[in-house]
């Protein structure tokens, strides 16, 4: 979330933006994301899982979600964050940043992962203790997952 916050930062110091857009833009963009990141769920549906996500007993009714989604009114900060991690968009996407098909479908607020890369890259330094044969073995196995895993995402990618 801070790293959201200090793109917003970066961004709006480097784009001037005329008063307004960004609040112009927010509503169209959370309605833009439920129907294709949520595959069109219904704005019941939709306001129950906000709640819930934050927490919160009563679900959003459908004329609160019609009106974040029309711009009448605005979500709370803390909805916002909610309605993030159900379409997997970051705030940044919110603020008017990019399109939607610039951020993959990830969990944008998970916190970071680096010592997954780190242990990878553990495992790898560790296979130079191999012959060169097992080596290869290993290296094409993983050329294999990573072209594998890169297939899956582009078909996932046009199923949304």
């Amino acid at each position: 979330m801070f790293d959201d916050a200090t793109c917003l930062s970066e961004f709006f110091e480097r784009q001037a933006s005329a008063p307004g857009a960004v609040h112009a833009a927010l509503g169209p963009r959370i309605r833009r994301a439920r129907l294709r990141r949520l595959h069109g769920r219904n704005l019941e549906e939709f306001g129950r899982q906000i709640a819930a996500s934050m927490g919160r007993k009563r679900a959003f009714s459908n004329v609160t979600i019609s009106n974040w989604e029309t711009g009448r009114q605005e979500p709370s900060f803390e909805a916002l964050v909610a309605i993030a991690r159900l379409t997997h968009l970051p705030l940044r996407y919110f603020a008017g940043i990019g399109e939607m098909e610039d951020y993959p479908f990830i969990d944008w607020l998970a916190p970071p992962r680096e010592n997954q890369a780190g242990r990878l890259h553990e495992a790898l330094l560790r296979t130079r203790s191999l012959p060169t044969r097992a080596q290869q073995l290993v290296l094409a196995q993983l050329k294999s997952l990573i072209d594998d895993l890169y297939r899956l995402n582009l078909t996932n990618g046009r199923a949304r």
